[in-house]
């Protein structure tokens, strides 16, 4: 009767144990990256052939976790972030590029409007002091893109301060998670939920580097980038630091245990990537496009106009300033007055008040200017520039849903894993419940049982 009940106690505690494991699992169903547990349990064996057996024990509460879907998940987490990352950039270009406040195809079309229109009469003052006003507008639509660009590039370098420090702060604690999790293992505690916890600072990191982890035989990780640089081994974290370099460039440098060393500013993958392919492959690629395109507007333009005369009969000054070292003032008008716009040829044998200067003027419109090793005119240049951002922009939406699409199917294969599931733990529960009442009337028949052999004497 004594081996009856103390099967049946086995089973109570048993049941107790899956019922309060089953508990927590419920609590946390709407806990962000918590993994569902589980309990296992192991029958143990009679001491004879005849022994019926001793009942049944916990061997452990396991914590259900797939470590090569989580890899996937957090490879699939860095991908999605370099795509996020960079696409916005890439739609406020597109979309700054094609507004008709900035398109520069579009302020040349009334420069040249305005050069036509004064074909006939090229002495009125009111037309040239149209052809200047457009001249304005147009260096406007210069500055306004070069400048737009750079806020869009001081906000690139903002952002990734401000990703350094936050990288900073996971690297940290994912060491100090480590080093607790090194303790309670070794200390027969529960590291459950500090695995869970890491877990989702590792997800976290992922979203900002690509990167590589590797798991210990005392259950720490070891995290590094894709090329094998080190952030955190065991309780030991790197620090990233960020440093001005020559044109506004941000320069990396890493720290671990005691050694610092430079890093390169391309390869980190995740949002950080995102930010490199930005800046790199787009924004500062386009502003130095469009400085070019500026500068060669400038040249031939003044070019033209060094070859002719103004309405005084001096020599022709130039139209445009061009400072190749300037963001908001790339492009400028030069101080002219109407009268000063040298329209008209030079030479004995030039007519007063002729338009041939102005009809060469006309006449770049059509003329060919190299502009990132291309050659073609200023508005086809412009046009190549606007479709080129165009083509990233779309190539990266598609990007960016597709990476969106592979990280939900992976989260959902997660998910089915290690999430919670209402229905599940609802049918444990009843289970476990009948289990433990079962036990308990096990229990109670054996007190019966050894009450009624007592009434025997």
């Amino acid at each position: 009767m004594s081996l009856m009940s103390q099967i049946g106690m086995s089973g109570v505690r048993a049941s107790q144990t899956a019922l309060t494991t089953t508990s927590q699992n419920v609590a946390n169903v709407n806990t962000p990256g918590f993994s569902r547990l589980r309990t296992e349990q192991m029958s143990l064996s009679g001491h004879t052939t005849l022994s019926g057996g001793r009942g049944v024990e916990i061997t452990t509460i396991r914590r259900i976790a797939d470590d090569y879907v989580n890899r996937q998940l957090w490879r699939s987490t860095s991908e999605q972030g370099i795509n996020s990352s960079r696409q916005q950039y890439l739609v406020a270009l597109e979309q700054m590029m094609a507004s008709e406040g900035s398109n520069i195809s579009g302020g040349l079309d009334d420069l040249y409007a305005a050069l036509n229109a004064t074909t006939s009469t090229p002495d009125s003052i009111a037309l040239r002091q149209q052809i200047l006003n457009e001249a304005g507008a147009l260096t406007q639509r210069f500055n306004g893109l070069s400048n737009n660009i750079e806020l869009q590039l001081k906000a690139v370098r903002g952002q990734r301060e401000a990703m350094v420090t936050e990288l900073n702060g996971l690297t940290g604690n994912i060491a100090e998670l480590n080093k607790r999790i090194g303790y309670a293992d070794a200390t027969n505690g529960d590291s459950k939920a500090l695995r869970d916890q890491r877990d989702s600072l590792v997800q976290s990191l992922a979203e900002l580097a690509d990167i590589r982890v590797g798991e210990a035989a005392d259950g720490s990780f070891s995290v590094s980038l894709a090329n094998g640089q080190p952030l955190v081994a065991g309780a030991t974290a790197a620090t990233v630091s960020l440093s001005a370099g020559a044109d506004n460039e941000q320069d990396f440098k890493l720290s671990f245990a005691g050694t610092e060393f430079p890093m390169a500013r391309d390869g980190w993958g995740g949002k950080l990537g995102g930010l490199h392919d930005a800046e790199y492959n787009s924004l500062r690629s386009i502003q130095g496009s469009i400085n070019q395109m500026a500068g060669e507007l400038a040249t031939q333009f003044n070019t033209v106009l060094a070859s002719g005369t103004d309405l005084d009969g001096n020599p022709g000054k130039p139209l445009f300033v061009y400072d190749p070292t300037s963001i908001s003032q790339v492009l400028t008008v030069a101080s002219l007055s109407p009268r000063e716009l040298a329209f008209s040829a030079s030479g004995a044998n030039a007519a007063q008040g002729n338009n041939e200067t102005l009809l060469e003027l006309i006449q770049l419109k059509n003329a060919t200017v190299t502009v990132d090793g291309n050659t073609s005119t200023l508005n086809d240049a412009y046009a190549s520039l606007l479709g080129k951002v165009a083509s990233q922009s779309r190539q990266g939406q598609a990007d960016l849903e597709t990476a969106t699409s592979v990280l939900a199917q992976v989260q959902a294969q997660r998910d089915s894993i290690s999430a919670v599931s209402l229905d599940e733990e609802g049918v444990n529960l009843m289970n476990f419940q009948q289990a433990y009442q079962a036990n308990l009337k096990v229990i109670s028949t054996a007190r019966d049982l050894f009450d009624s052999m007592l009434a025997v004497f």
